[in-house]
C-alpha cells in the first residue's frame, strides 16, 4: 500500500514536471483565413488520426507539448491549456493567458472545451496517469480528433517536433529545431566515443520528493542521456513486468545496492527546490552511512535541476538539447565543455530568452 501511495505522489509530481505523418487526403477546402487540407497522421500511440491542417484551435494538455508549439511559433493556434502551464518558465504569457481546461493531462471542464470549438486535442498516451480511453471516446462523440504523444525516449523529442510542425503548418521551423537537436546529439556522441573504457563512470540519479528518495530508473529519458554521454547507468528495475520511470527506495537499500557508483546526481523537482536538494547533498557528504557509496565518499555528488524553471534542462521537452550537455559536464567535467553558452544560445534562438 505504501508503494502505491508513493507511486501516486510521484505521478502527480512527474506530471507537473511534466510524450509521422501519414498519407495526405485529396479533399481540400478554402476558408477566409487560410487554405486547409485534411491529412492522416500516425500518432505516438500508433493510431491513424485525420486532422484539418494547419490546426488553428488546439487544446494542449501537457506543458512539454506547449513548449514545442511555442518553439514552432504557433502559440496563437492554441486555445486551451492545462493549469500546470502557469508554472513553466519557458512558456510566454500569451500561452499562459489561454483558457485553462484541465490539469494532470485530464480535461476537467468539457463545457469550456466545447465553447472554444477546438479542431484538435493534444495529450500524452499515459494510461497509468489518466483514463486515455475515456478522453478518446468523449472527444470522438464531439467530433474532435485527438493526437497522443509519448515521452519515452530521447529520440521522441525531434519526432514530436516534426509531427507538430506538420499539424500546425510549421514544417520549416520544425526542421530547423530537429537539425539543431540532432547536431547536439551527434556532438555529444563524438565526445563520448573518445572516453577511454577505464574512465567510464557508473551513475545513479536520485530525486528526493516529500522526504522520500526516488531512483531514476534505467528506462527514463534521463538515464538514456547518461548512457548517451558515455557513462553506465546502474538502476534497471522491473516489478511484475512493469518498469516505472521512478522507483521509491529507502536509504539503506540505495547504499547496499549502489555502493560502486562513481557519480550520484541529485535532482530537483516541481515541488523540491534547489536549496532543499543542496541541503540534502551536504548532509549526505557528512553522513558516514551514505559514505558507503563510493561517489559520496569521494565527494562526487552533484545537484542538477529537473523542475520547470527557465534554467532547468532535465525534463522531456526541447530542453533536452541542452540537458544532454548538462549531464555530460556533471559526469565528465574534464571531457565536456561548460554548458552555459549552449543554454544561452538555445533560449535565445528558440524561446527569445537570454
Amino acid at each position: 500500500m505504501e508503494m502505491r501511495w508513493s507511486g501516486l505522489i510521484l505521478s502527480l509530481v512527474l506530471l507537473l514536471a511534466v510524450f509521422s505523418a501519414g498519407c495526405v487526403n485529396n479533399s481540400t477546402q478554402t476558408t477566409s483565413t487560410a487554405t486547409t487540407s485534411e491529412i492522416t497522421v500516425k500518432d505516438f500511440s500508433g493510431r491513424n488520426v485525420t486532422v484539418k491542417v494547419p490546426v488553428q484551435r488546439a487544446v494542449v494538455l501537457s506543458t512539454s507539448d506547449l513548449e514545442i508549439i511555442q518553439l514552432l511559433n504557433a502559440s496563437n493556434q492554441v486555445v486551451g491549456i492545462p493549469k500546470e502551464a502557469e508554472f513553466d518558465a519557458l512558456l510566454s504569457e500569451s500561452i499562459k493567458n489561454k483558457t485553462v481546461v484541465g490539469s494532470m493531462l485530464r480535461i476537467t471542464d468539457w463545457e469550456r472545451v466545447l465553447a472554444l470549438k477546438p479542431d484538435l486535442i493534444i495529450d500524452l498516451d499515459l494510461k497509468k496517469f489518466y483514463n486515455v480511453d475515456e478522453l478518446l471516446n468523449k472527444s470522438a462523440s464531439y467530433g474532435i480528433p485527438v493526437v497522443l504523444l509519448r515521452e519515452d525516449r530521447l529520440g521522441d523529442v525531434p519526432k514530436a517536433v516534426e509531427l507538430l510542425g506538420k499539424l500546425f503548418g510549421k514544417e520549416r521551423e520544425a526542421r530547423a529545431f530537429d537539425d539543431y537537436f540532432n547536431e547536439q546529439v551527434n556532438e555529444v556522441k563524438a565526445i563520448a566515443s573518445k572516453i577511454p573504457s577505464e574512465d567510464r563512470k557508473k551513475v545513479i540519479m536520485i530525486q528526493p520528493i516529500m522526504g522520500k528518495f526516488y531512483l531514476v530508473n534505467g528506462n527514463d529519458v534521463l538515464a538514456q542521456a547518461v548512457r548517451l554521454v558515455g557513462a553506465d547507468y546502474m538502476v534497471n528495475l522491473t516489478f511484475r513486468g512493469y518498469t516505472p520511470v521512478r522507483v521509491p527506495m529507502d536509504k539503506e537499500k540505495i547504499i547496499a545496492n549502489y555502493r560502486d557508483a562513481d557519480v550520484v546526481i541529485l535532482l530537483t523537482s516541481a515541488i523540491t527546490p534547489y536549496d532543499q536538494v543542496e541541503k540534502l547533498r551536504e548532509e549526505m557528504l557528512k553522513d558516514e552511512a551514505w559514505q558507503g557509496i563510493k561517489a559520496v565518499k569521494e565527494g562526487n555528488v552533484i545537484v542538477l535541476r529537473a523542475d520547470l524553471g527557465k534554467n532547468s534542462f532535465l525534463r522531456w521537452s526541447p530542453r533536452l538539447a541542452v540537458g544532454i550537455w548538462v549531464i555530460g559536464k556533471a559526469i565528465y567535467p574534464n571531457y565536456y565543455p561548460d554548458w552555459n553558452e549552449k543554454a544561452k544560445d538555445f533560449l535565445k534562438r528558440f524561446y527569445d530568452l537570454s
